[in-house]
C-alpha cells in the first residue's frame, strides 16, 4: 500500500478539487486518481495529530467541513502514530547498532486506526453501552452490536475531526493559550544568534544544530540508556564528538529535523516563523514511514538539500498536482 501524506494546504487543494472551487480545478486529477486508488485499497493518505489540530483551527464552519470531507473520505480514518514512541523506538535500535543492546527494543505500530491510534490508549473514549436494552442486549442479532460499536467510533472520530475552534474553547481548551510556536521561534532565533557570533559555516551548522537538538532529546536518551544499564555520563564519556554527531543522524526523525532546522539556519534571509512550528514537528515522521510526503516548497527543498529523499527512499512533491504521475505509477504495479 502507498503511503502518502498531505501537508495541511495540500489537503485543502483537494478540498477545493471536491467542493469545485475555482481554484481546485488543476488538483482534479489527483483528486480522482486518489479517490480510485483508496477504493482500491492501494494507496492510504494517514492524519496524524497535526491534521487534527491544524484542521481544528480553521474558523470558517464551511470551509473547515469541506477539508474535513475529504479527510474522511481519503484517509479512511487511517492515522500515524505520535513523534515521541517513535523516537523511543528509534532510539532504541542506535543503540543497539552501536552497542548491540537492547536485545528488545521498544516496538511502535506506525499506521492504524483513528485518533485513539494516535493516543496509545491515553484517551477516555464513548464505549457501546447496552445496559438501557431490557436484555441487556442479548437478543441483538450476531456482529450488530460490534457494528454499532464501530459507528460510535466512527462518530467520535468525525466529531473530533470537525470541531472548530469555537468547540474547543467551549470544552476550556483555546489554541491562542498554547505557545509552543512561540517558544519554537524564539529557540530557533537564539540559535541563528549564536550561530552568527560565532560566525559558523558549512558543516559547523550542522554541528551546532544537532547539539541542540540533542540536548531537547537528552531525557529520552537518558531513558533508553537506563534501559541497556548505562548513565548518561558513561555514554558521553565514551564517544567522541563525530561519534556522538553519526549516532543523532542514526536516529531517523531526528535526522530529518536537523536537515530541515540546518538547511533553513543556512539562509538567513528567512526568519523563523509561529507556522514552522507544526511543519519540523510534523514532517520528519512522514519523511521517515511515508512513501509520498507532499508540503510546501520550501521544506521539499531542504529536505532534499539533506537528501532525506534518498536516505528514505521517500518521493516528496511540492505541488499536489504532482500526485497524479505518482498515483499513476502507484496503478501499475
Amino acid at each position: 500500500m502507498l503511503r502518502v501524506y498531505l501537508d495541511q494546504n495540500k489537503w485543502v487543494d483537494l478540498a477545493r478539487a471536491a467542493a469545485g472551487h475555482p481554484r481546485g480545478g488543476q488538483f482534479a486529477d489527483a483528486l480522482t486518481l486518489a479517490r480510485a486508488g483508496v477504493a482500491a485499497g492501494t494507496v492510504s493518505f494517514p492524519l496524524d495529530m497535526y491534521r487534527y489540530w491544524e484542521t481544528s483551527k480553521r474558523r470558517d464552519d464551511r470551509s473547515r467541513d469541506d477539508v474535513v470531507d475529504t479527510m474522511l473520505e481519503l484517509s479512511n480514518q487511517h492515522t500515524m502514530a505520535l513523534p515521541f514512541p517513535l523516537l523511543d523506538r528509534e532510539i532504541d535500535l542506535a543503540l543497539k547498532r552501536r552497542f548491540g543492546r537492547p536485545e528488545h527494543p521498544r516496538q511502535v505500530q506506525e499506521f492504524g486506526i483513528g485518533i485513539r491510534h494516535i493516543g496509545e490508549g491515553r484517551l477516555d473514549w464513548p464505549e457501546l453501552d447496552l445496559s438501557a436494552l431490557p436484555d441487556g442486549g442479548v437478543s441483538l442479532a450476531p456482529g450488530l452490536s460490534s457494528r454499532l460499536s464501530e459507528l460510535i467510533n466512527q462518530s467520535a472520530e468525525e466529531a473530533l475531526l470537525r470541531a472548530g475552534p469555537d468547540a474547543y474553547r467551549a470544552s476550556g481548551f483555546a489554541h491562542s493559550d498554547s505557545d509552543h510556536a512561540e517558544r519554537f521561534v524564539e529557540f530557533e532565533n537564539k540559535v541563528a544568534a549564536t550561530i552568527a557570533t560565532n560566525r559558523l559555516t558549512g558543516d559547523a551548522i550542522d554541528v551546532a544544530v544537532r547539539a541542540t537538538d540533542f540536548g531537547d532529546i537528552r531525557p529520552a536518551v537518558t531513558i533508553a540508556l537506563g534501559r541497556i544499564g548505562m548513565t548518561y555520563q558513561e555514554f558521553m564519556d565514551g564517544i567522541t564528538v563525530g561519534e556522538l554527531i553519526s549516532f543523532i543522524d542514526d536516529i531517523p526523525t531526528r535526522y530529518v529535523t536537523n536537515a530541515m532546522r540546518s538547511a533553513k539556519h543556512r539562509q538567513t534571509q528567512q526568519k523563523w516563523e509561529p507556522n514552522d512550528f507544526a511543519d519540523v514537528v510534523a514532517l520528519p515522521v512522514p519523511a521517515v514511514y511515508c512513501d509520498v510526503l507532499v508540503t510546501e516548497k520550501q521544506w521539499v527543498h531542504r529536505m532534499r538539500q539533506g537528501k532525506v529523499d534518498r536516505r528514505y527512499n521517500t518521493k516528496l512533491l511540492a505541488n499536489t498536482a504532482d500526485l497524479v504521475d505518482v498515483l499513476v505509477a502507484a496503478s501499475a504495479t
